[in-house]
C-alpha cells in the first residue's frame, strides 16, 4: 500500500534548538532564566478542547513555562505570535492526564484554557509594552477591594428592586 502522508525529515536537536531560538527572538520580554517551550496545540482523542502537552522532564523543572503554538516543524501557527504562560502547578502529576504516544513517549496534557495570554504581536508593537507578570500574587484582586461608591449604588439598586417587587405584589393581590 502506498502512503499518501508526506514524510517529514526528523529534526536534529541542533536544528530544533536553532528554530526555538529564532521563535524566542519575537518575545524579548521573556526573562533570561525562564523556560520557553513552543508546543503544538491539538485536540486529543475524546477531548472537546485544545490541549498542549509537556514531557514530565519539562514539568519536573518546577518553573513557569512560556509557550506559543507551533507546528511539528516548529513553524509558528499563530499570525499574532501570541505568547502564553503556564503557571507552575506543584500538583501537575495528579491534575494533568498522562498520555503515551505510539512511540512510547509519555506526556501530560494541559488544556489551553489554563494558559494565560501574556501578549501578542499587536501589544508588543505598541510604544508602551506591558511587562510580563512574574508574580501573580502582585496582581490586585478586585474581589478584595471594596469601593464605597459601588456599594452605595448597589444598595440603591437593591432598594429600587425591593420597591418594584412590593408594587408588583400589591398589583397581583388586587
Amino acid at each position: 500500500m502506498i502512503s499518501t502522508k508526506e514524510k517529514t525529515k526528523r529534526m536534529t536537536p541542533e536544528e530544533r534548538k536553532t528554530k526555538v531560538g529564532i521563535l524566542k527572538k519575537e518575545h524579548p520580554d521573556i526573562p533570561d532564566n525562564a523556560l520557553y517551550i513552543p508546543k503544538m496545540a491539538y485536540r486529543p482523542s475524546g477531548k472537546d478542547e485544545l490541549h498542549v502537552s509537556f514531557f514530565p522532564s519539562e514539568l519536573l523543572k518546577e518553573k513557569d513555562i512560556y509557550t506559543e503554538f507551533v507546528s511539528i516543524d516548529y513553524e509558528s501557527e499563530d499570525p499574532k505570535r501570541t505568547l502564553y504562560l503556564w503557571k507552575y502547578n506543584k500538583h501537575w502529576e495528579e491534575e494533568y492526564e498522562l498520555i503515551q504516544s505510539s512511540s512510547g513517549f509519555q506526556r501530560h496534557i494541559i488544556p489551553v484554557a489554563e494558559l494565560k495570554v501574556v501578549n501578542d504581536i499587536n501589544s508588543r508593537n505598541k510604544k508602551s509594552v506591558s511587562k510580563i507578570i512574574k508574580n501573580f500574587e502582585e496582581l490586585a484582586n478586585p474581589d478584595d477591594q471594596e469601593s464605597p461608591e459601588i456599594i452605595q449604588k448597589l444598595d440603591r439598586i437593591a432598594d429600587s428592586l425591593d420597591k418594584i417587587a412590593e408594587i408588583l405584589t400589591i398589583n397581583t393581590l388586587k
